[in-house]
């Protein structure tokens, strides 16, 4: 029987998913620069995704401190 996630695993996964998609969004803007293609949306992204990570970063380290 599979268990359901605690807040705390959810917060975990979503921050390891959070490095990953960072990681893999700096190698599409490696890729696109290595092309001499436009970059302007990839690095909006970029930022998007690190904001994003930040917030879940924060929240997880809240919980974790209440814990």
């Amino acid at each position: 029987m599979v268990t359901p996630e605690t807040l705390l695993e959810i917060l975990k996964r979503h921050v390891l998913l959070g490095e990953r998609h960072i990681e893999r969004q700096h190698a599409i803007i490696q890729h696109l620069t290595e092309l001499g293609a436009p970059i302007k949306q990839a690095l909006e992204l970029l930022d998007l995704f690190e904001e994003m990570q930040a917030l879940h970063v924060a929240h997880l380290r809240r919980l974790e401190r209440a814990s």
